[in-house]
């Protein structure tokens, strides 16, 4: 009999500690200065990855402190377990809720990349940390944003695949956790009012792995489902 992983648990736990990491900050060294938020284990060299899932917290601990986090992982993203251990060993995690934001200095951020993150939150939540993240950024600097796209999925809907467009909003029991369950879908319009309701300016819609974000051959993904656009922070 397969015993189910207690991600109930795991939850809790996670919610536990961003409560009392929530006044943590982070300051970054090195330049240009690249921050991958909610960046999950999509990560690519050089950038700094912050993530609330409690794997975070397990970064730079020796391979038998990983190995445990990837027994209780609930998302491995496709990873061997020496895929997992090397990935938490050989980048910069921070542990962070990001409901309470970003935890990055003001004005100390060149590039920032989330992909498959905001709509996990509601609306004015997410509206809330994409101003935050344009407080980090430099004058000038970008932010790249990837969401499900909701014409993608009424699409589907249009074609007959009814089902799987469902899956856009709706999980199975066995992925229940805080961050998986969508909260708000957008489209190119709605995604675009989002930003500039956070004041961001020059908000364009790039292609899969297109745009002025360094390293997107390694952070793009699922192309067909997802809109990428990016926008700049006010110089």
């Amino acid at each position: 009999m397969r015993i189910a992983r207690p991600y109930w648990l795991v939850d809790s736990i996670e919610r536990l500690i961003g409560t009392l990491l929530r006044n943590r900050r982070f300051r970054p060294v090195g330049n240009p200065i690249k921050v991958n938020l909610g960046s999950g284990l999509i990560v690519a060299p050089g950038w700094v990855n912050v993530d609330g899932d409690l794997k975070t917290l397990f970064a730079g601990y020796p391979s038998s402190v990983t190995r445990l986090a990837y027994r209780l992982c609930k998302n491995r993203e496709a990873l061997s377990r020496q895929e997992f251990i090397d990935t938490l060993r050989d980048n910069v995690f921070v542990y962070r809720d990001l409901s309470y934001g970003v935890p990055l200095p003001d004005r100390s951020t060149d590039f920032i990349f989330t992909s498959h993150t905001i709509h996990h939150l509601y609306r004015d939540e997410a509206l809330g940390l994409l101003k935050d993240a344009l407080r980090t950024l430099k004058p000038g600097g970008i932010i790249r944003v990837a969401v499900p796209d909701l014409a993608y999925v009424v699409s589907l809907y249009q074609r007959g695949e009814r089902e799987r467009a469902l899956e856009f909003f709706f999980y199975p029991p066995s992925s229940r956790s805080q961050y998986s369950r969508r909260q708000y879908q957008y489209d190119f319009a709605l995604l675009g009012k989002l930003l500039a309701e956070a004041g961001y300016c020059d908000i364009r819609r790039c292609a899969f792995q297109q745009g002025r974000t360094p390293d997107l051959t390694i952070l793009d993904n699922r192309p067909e489902e997802t809109l990428f656009v990016e926008a700049q922070s006010p110089r």
